[in-house]
């Protein structure tokens, strides 16, 4: 999955609810298995497709179907997470989601939060120049 770290956040937050939702539905599914073998479903796609911050990030989504959307989703599980020293973490929606949270975060600190400033600072001193004259 080739989309950025918002549209796979997305992603794993709407899995991660509809599991809790499948898990309370049917008592037959356990939560913990679906963490790690999430199921993936028309719903899903629904709901990742028809999102505000998914039309707007990636708009080629319209096209995705629930096979793809199950690609998109082991296509994570498969990525993984960065090896760390000490005892490995175990893949989960939730370690994922967290991964990726983290990496968004970073992504606003270092790059996005330093260019809106400029463009504010940049608003400022322009506007700063018309009102001098």
């Amino acid at each position: 999955m080739d989309y950025p770290t918002n549209i796979k956040l997305l992603l794993l937050q709407l899995v991660l609810d509809e599991q809790e939702k499948l898990a309370h539905d049917k008592k037959n599914l356990q939560l913990a298995t679906l963490m790690t073998e999430p199921i993936v479903d028309a719903n899903t796609l629904e709901r990742f497709t028809k999102h505000p911050l998914a039309q707007l990030y990636a708009p080629d989504l319209h096209n995705l179907t629930v096979r793809g959307l199950r690609s998109a989703v082991r296509d994570l599980f498969d990525n993984g997470l960065p090896q760390t020293a000490g005892e490995p973490i175990p893949v989960t929606v939730v370690t994922l989601a967290n991964y990726y949270y983290m990496q968004r975060i970073k992504e606003l600190e270092q790059d996005q939060l330093p260019k809106l400033k400029e463009q504010i600072e940049a608003g400022l001193r322009e506007l700063s120049a018309e009102t001098k004259q």
